[in-house]
């Protein structure tokens, strides 16, 4: 029974996100452009010869042989954010983005024709970018707000206005809707051919394009979009990724890899923020692969399966954000704690991280009477102890231990059935010391699932959806 629910998700979810199965190149890029403004295909065509040489410099650099390669039929991958002439699956890039590539990829040419490797190569072609003014400190193109959107016909206007709610609430930023306008920078919201978008603000006079089209109309990924357009790019493209996560090129078709070559662009500067597996921008782990085999795989095997939120946007991703900008919003008025920070839409208090609160965020959230009474702080000892809940809930815990202990756990448990496992939908658990850092996700069946602590805290959300729903969890002090 188990086999069959879990096929079926992925018979159904397959065909509805699956967007360019079959097609030529040319067929692509005729979808792709159908609906793009008139800028918007200017803008497309340039990219495109840009991604044309730097296809060709990335074959040279990792060896790819492109003899056997058909350029005319593309094989993408099963989501509507891997579109194979965009750059990541769903990002096109400015010129000035488009050339740093392009420069930093004849550097790495150049030192591998020389043999050298390593962070010392590395560091020799950022210093030989920064020589050559092609490295530019902030050369975000940042917005001004409100940042005025329209959205054409056959989008679900709910769905987006929500969404970009959504991010308000969480950061400074601000989005006017209007009817539509040409004379103007701004957002034009379409159902293109997948989901797309320019990184960060494109021009002073124009609309820029946000594609959402047959399966993007999801809160997580209409924001995933949209924080494109306002500066981000993916979690997996970090520069420091491969301290967090192994990818498997193996499992990628030698077309797509280029998907995964990291970012060393000071546009991606992480601002201090650590790299988050539970991020709504880091990509799945099936991501770009050749049929249904894993690529990415988290080094806290635990993670792997949290990796490629699309419900929404989570702390550190409105952080992020915030840093960029919202730095100058308040005045530093407030002390707050386990990298809380102060809230740009409420000075003088503190944004705390998810299953945090308090007035400086060390404290477990209350919980609501559903959860039962009693308190929701449990204490670790060296004897092993037993949580359970069951049912339709919502509940928060924190687990204590002594100082200078860890926390045993085992994870058992039935949860809702996905392919990724959505922080909002089954049972989520920090235990890592940096608390804003999204814990990992669990669904569908949990099997004994040994976890131990950074420290000596550990939090925990159990959401129930169903009454056969259940979390069984043992605890105790390592």
């Amino acid at each position: 029974m188990k086999f069959f629910i879990q096929a079926l998700v992925i018979f159904v979810y397959f065909p509805l996100i699956y967007g360019f199965g079959g097609l030529t190149r040319l067929r692509i890029q005729q979808e792709t452009v159908e609906k793009m403004s008139k800028e918007g295909k200017q803008h497309f065509e340039k990219f495109q010869e840009a991604m044309s040489t730097l296809d060709k410099l990335n074959n040279q650099i990792h060896g790819i042989d492109t003899s056997n390669i058909d350029e005319e039929h593309m094989k993408p991958g099963s989501s509507p954010r891997e579109n194979p002439l965009m750059y990541q699956g769903d990002m096109i890039l400015g010129d000035a983005d488009t050339k740093y590539l392009i420069e930093e990829a004849k550097l790495k040419v150049e030192a591998k024709k020389s043999n050298k490797t390593g962070p010392d190569a590395e560091k020799e072609i950022i210093d030989k970018l920064k020589k050559n003014r092609a490295f530019k400190k902030n050369a975000m193109f940042k917005w001004t707000f409100p940042i005025p959107y329209f959205i054409d016909s056959g989008v679900n206007q709910n769905i987006v206005d929500t969404a970009l709610k959504n991010i308000e609430k969480e950061t400074c930023v601000r989005f006017q809707k209007t009817g539509p306008f040409n004379d103007k920078s701004g957002l034009r919201i379409f159902k293109g051919s997948g989901c797309y978008s320019t990184v960060g603000r494109s021009a002073n006079n124009k609309p820029q394009d946000v594609s959402i089209g047959n399966g993007c109309e999801v809160n997580g990924i209409v924001q995933h979009e949209v924080c494109h357009a306002l500066g981000l790019y993916h979690e997996q493209a970090r520069p420091d990724r491969d301290n967090y996560i192994t990818v498997d090129l193996s499992a990628v078709p030698q077309k797509w890899q280029r998907n995964y070559v990291k970012n060393t662009l000071d546009t991606a500067d992480t601002y201090g923020i650590p790299y988050d597996y539970g991020s709504h921008m880091q990509y799945d782990k099936m991501s770009f692969a050749d049929g249904f085999k894993v690529v990415m795989t988290a080094k806290i095997p635990v993670y792997t399966d949290t990796m490629g939120q699309t419900l929404n946007m989570h702390f550190n991703d409105a952080k992020l954000l915030n840093i960029v900008y919202c730095k100058d919003k308040c005045k530093g008025g407030i002390r707050c704690d386990n990298g809380a920070y102060e809230n740009p839409n409420a000075c003088g208090t503190c944004k705390c991280p998810f299953m945090l609160g308090g007035p400086t965020c060390n404290e477990v959230v209350k919980n609501p009477p559903q959860c039962g009474g009693g308190s929701n702080i449990l204490k670790a000892t060296p004897q092993k102890q037993t949580f359970k809940a069951n049912g339709i809930k919502n509940c928060v815990y924190l687990i204590n231990a002594d100082n200078g202990k860890k926390i045993r756990l085992t994870v058992k448990g039935e949860f809702k059935h996905k392919r990724v496992c959505q922080v909002e939908e089954g049972t989520t658990i920090k235990f890592l010391n940096d608390k804003t850092i999204n814990g990992a996700a669990f669904c569908n069946r949990a099997d004994n699932v040994p976890i131990t602590s950074e420290g000596n805290q550990v939090y925990f959300n159990y959401i129930g959806h169903e009454n056969s729903h259940y979390l069984e969890l043992t605890y105790q002090t390592a």
